[in-house]
């Protein structure tokens, strides 16, 4: 799988076991660009996107929101004995720098150029994985690129 500025990331996010502990300083930066956010907000949030798979304990969410506001990609506020924190422009700025996933947790709508990024990686992916392709999902590739092909 790719990662941040499409680099090849051993182990990948196709499934959901791999994405325990991944990235986890994007997953937040992404949630709290959303709202203001606890840092149970944020491990509800994720076991809600993962479904449940994953929800990251309380001993990795703090230290990486500690890191996180320290190096100035979080911003954070105090109200009713809570820590709220939102994601400063320098986190967006980390983000929108990043490759795809953290678009999705962030809300951030595709754009082409997002869109065709995305395809650049994905096809890399798929040749680096040739080997593996069943015959159906090499007949599923030409049609989506007998599709692309209508593209002038």
């Amino acid at each position: 799988m790719f990662g941040p500025k499409g680099r090849y990331m051993h182990g990948g996010m196709h499934h959901m076991q791999g994405m325990r502990g991944f990235g986890l300083k994007y997953w937040i930066l992404g949630i709290a660009s959303e709202n203001e956010v606890t840092g149970a907000d944020i491990a509800n949030r994720i076991g809600e996107i993962t479904k449940g798979n994953w929800v990251p304990s309380p001993g990795i969410i703090y230290p990486t929101l500690t890191a996180l506001y320290s190096e100035n990609y979080l911003e954070l506020t105090e109200k009713n004995n809570k820590k709220y924190y939102k994601t400063t422009e320098a986190g967006k700025k980390l983000l929108d720098d990043s490759y795809f996933p953290w678009d999705e947790i962030s809300g951030k709508k595709n754009d082409l150029d997002n869109i065709i990024a995305q395809m650049e990686n994905y096809s890399q992916y798929l040749l680096d994985n040739l080997e593996k392709l069943t015959d159906a999902e090499k007949a599923k590739i030409k049609n989506i690129i007998g599709n692309l092909g209508k593209i002038n």
